[in-house]
């Protein structure tokens, strides 16, 4: 009678801890959006990024909804990105952010391969770790990065980064292996019209002002970018496009202000 009452005993306590647990930790369950709204804080606070891949990698852990999984490893890789552009900031390694960038983008391939995010971000992350290795790399690199952008392309045209994305290509491009200006600049102002509030490509169209010497012009956009109110991304203009278009803005004061030469 003991034994069968002690039995009893552990059978009560183990029911008593799963209706304990289990909504528990249901409770404390992270959904995609929660992820992606640490991650569109980051200006708020810089290890928001950190965070923000941790909980993409729970919600890839946690949920198995392969459309879920895809949107996840996507957005991880974007944080990754991110992290890469702003390596004082959050103290980490850019080739080594922009790697893993590429690894996540590789995985949401694999769950979606008619996804054209995975494609688009493995290119960005190939493309960064390339200019951050240099000229000479980055145009080793060249082909796979027309891989998996154009493929982007092909399967969302009118995405404003995928358009961006091959506007500052040509942008930083030297002339003699495609580089043109006039070409970055259609693709830019194709951005803004599929996205007029797409501040990244106003402070490219400022780079090319500047370099065109038409500092009238640049100051015009870059002015507007400063004091842009509904930004496509407030944290990538707030981190990003801010601080760009104010240097930018300073460099033509310099200019400007600079004695003429005798």
């Amino acid at each position: 009678m003991c034994v069968l009452m002690r039995v009893h005993g552990i059978v009560f306590t183990a029911v008593l801890l799963l209706i304990v647990l289990v909504p528990a930790r249901n409770a404390a369950a992270v959904t995609l959006q929660d992820a992606k709204n640490v991650f569109n804080g980051y200006q708020e606070n810089i290890g928001n990024l950190k965070t923000s891949i941790e909980l993409f990698d729970q919600v890839i852990r946690d949920t198995p909804a392969p459309g879920i999984v895809y949107q996840a490893y996507w957005m991880e890789s974007r944080a990754y990105a991110t992290m890469g552009d702003h390596p004082v900031r959050t103290r980490t390694n850019p080739l080594d952010d922009y790697e893993a960038g590429k690894r996540c983008a590789a995985r949401a391939i694999q769950v979606n391969p008619d996804g054209e995010k995975g494609y688009f971000w493995y290119a960005v992350n190939l493309g960064k770790a390339g200019h951050l290795q240099g000229v000479l790399h980055a145009l080793f690199m060249l082909p796979e990065f027309f891989k998996y952008m154009d493929r982007a392309y092909q399967l969302d045209p009118h995405d404003p980064w995928v358009l961006v994305a091959y506007g500052a290509l040509y942008y930083h491009l030297p002339w003699f292996v495609g580089g043109n200006n006039d070409k970055a600049l259609g693709y830019f102002r194709q951005a803004l019209a599929a996205d007029p509030n797409f501040t990244v490509a106003m402070v490219f169209i400022g780079r090319i002002y500047i370099r065109e010497d038409r500092h009238k012009e640049a100051r015009q956009v870059l002015e507007k970018v400063v004091h842009y109110t509904t930004p496509a991304s407030k944290a990538d203009w707030s981190m990003s496009d801010v601080p760009a278009a104010q240097k930018l803005l300073e460099s033509i004061r310099e200019t400007n202000d600079a004695p003429a030469k005798q």
